[in-house]
């Protein structure tokens, strides 16, 4: 017999559950095929999209440079485009965008914590960002690039400081 204090386990099925599960639907297969095609649409005009993205992210920088001390709206503006072009890069194909606004991400989240702009990586970022959207990069992974991606990676791990901050 077990004790009283023994936790209890016991599944409990959800709307999503019951729903995925009832008659008349999909098939698991049919709907993956669905959604590659869906992507694969979507990826036509992904190229026009990452540009207006960065467009937009580079409006919000340039804000940046003539915004009041401590007016941080331009990094949560640059932050949000940031996050966009990071979150549906790798899906489109685009590992390296991804990783370059991955660590444009980490940038901005550190100017909104606080910590003063850096324009030097800011610009070093996009930069790189404008590269590898181009046709002959824009299907490469970091790893393929490594004198960027390592570059990129430890400009910011020097700008951010030693870890340790008992020294």
């Amino acid at each position: 017999m077990a004790a009283p204090d023994d936790p209890h386990m016991f599944p409990v099925e959800t709307h999503f559950q019951k729903m995925a599960r009832r008659t008349g639907g999909l098939s698991r297969r049919q709907a993956l095929e669905n959604a590659q095609v869906a992507i694969e649409t979507i990826k036509l005009g992904f190229g026009d999209w990452i540009d207006g993205e960065v467009t937009a992210l580079n409006t919000a920088i340039g804000e940046g440079k003539s915004a009041a001390p401590g007016d941080i709206t331009w990094a949560e503006t640059s932050l949000a485009h940031a996050r966009q072009i990071r979150d549906v890069g790798t899906t489109m194909g685009f590992e390296l965008v991804t990783f370059i606004a991955s660590n444009l991400c980490e940038i901005f989240e550190t100017i909104i914590a606080g910590v003063a702009p850096r324009n030097d990586l800011i610009a070093c970022h996009i930069d790189a960002l404008a590269l590898a959207k181009q046709a002959q990069y824009r299907h490469l992974r970091p790893e393929q690039v490594p004198e960027l991606s390592s570059g990129l990676r430890r400009i910011i791990d020097v700008a951010s400081g030693p870890s340790d901050t008992t020294k």
